[in-house]
């Protein structure tokens, strides 16, 4: 089995993603950490949303073999609650709170096992490159309204990332407040209520050669007005070309748009985290 991981640091000061690798007992996870609106870092210089990656990383590094996937990330959820009481965060506030999303799977001799939450992705790849997502981006939604309004303010002439980012700033802190609540998204933030939305299941390995895992900085952008790329545009070029060099041609897609008008997106260039599983 031949694996492939990258994760590179987006225009943030830090890396808020993380990934895990166990090849003894066969889990790889990719993290996202959700930094809170409300600014916080610790004595370390870490953001709410390293932390909670840095916290779901070390857990999943322990799993035990035969934990189930949905109730091992669940108890994760706990001790990211009890971490945050600890620091004194204010749970009124659902900006306020640190979170994470998370791929994870288990490769068994005959069977994938899978459990994720947010828009962080997995996708089975057979061997005629028939592209399968296991998850949903389960934030694209919500974010739907804030790139219309983004790309508003472009069609008025808006011209900087700034500016844009302000034109949608309400609707991204409403959206926050949609976490594991009906009609929103599943993410790792301490609230009891994400063992609801947790996604899970298994599927068989027949035909299967790889197995792909993405946070969503990974992804390929939508061009600004256009139509939203099929997943094929993102995992079969990583699958053929490298976790490497998809990546440094996505980085200078986006160093040739740095106000994110051509394509709209919120950052310049998040944070890329991805984890090829060959199977073959």
């Amino acid at each position: 089995m031949k694996l492939e991981c990258i994760s590179i640091k987006g225009t943030g000061n830090t890396n808020e993603d993380a990934y895990v690798i166990s090849q003894a007992d066969q889990v790889y996870a990719v993290i996202d950490g959700v930094s809170s609106l409300v600014p916080y870092e610790n004595r370390f210089g870490q953001t709410g949303g390293a932390i909670a990656a840095e916290l779901v990383k070390r857990k999943l590094e322990i799993m035990p073999p035969d934990a189930v996937l949905s109730d091992y990330l669940t108890f994760v959820n706990e001790k990211l609650r009890e971490l945050m009481r600890e620091s004194e965060i204010d749970w009124k506030q659902k900006e306020a709170l640190w979170g994470a999303a998370c791929a994870v799977v288990r490769v068994k001799e005959q069977h994938i096992e899978y459990a994720q939450t947010g828009d962080c992705m997995i996708f089975a790849v057979y061997e005629d490159d028939t592209v399968r997502p296991l998850t949903f981006p389960q934030v694209s939604l919500l974010e739907q309204n804030a790139i219309a309004r983004w790309e508003d303010g472009i069609r008025e002439g808006l011209s900087t990332r700034a500016e844009l980012h302000e034109r949608c700033k309400d609707i991204l802190i409403h959206n926050r407040y949609q976490a594991n609540g009906s009609g929103g998204y599943g993410v790792l933030n301490g609230d009891a209520a994400c063992a609801d939305f947790i996604e899970y299941g298994r599927i068989n390995r027949i035909g299967l050669k790889a197995l792909v895992l993405a946070t969503d900085g990974l992804f390929m952008p939508r061009p600004t007005g256009g139509k939203e790329p099929g997943w094929e545009e993102t995992v079969l070029p990583i699958v053929h070309k490298g976790l490497q060099r998809y990546t440094d041609e996505l980085i200078a897609l986006e160093n040739n748009d740095p106000e994110c008008i051509r394509y709209a997106r919120f950052k310049k260039s998040d944070d890329k985290t991805g984890i090829v599983v060959n199977l073959r």
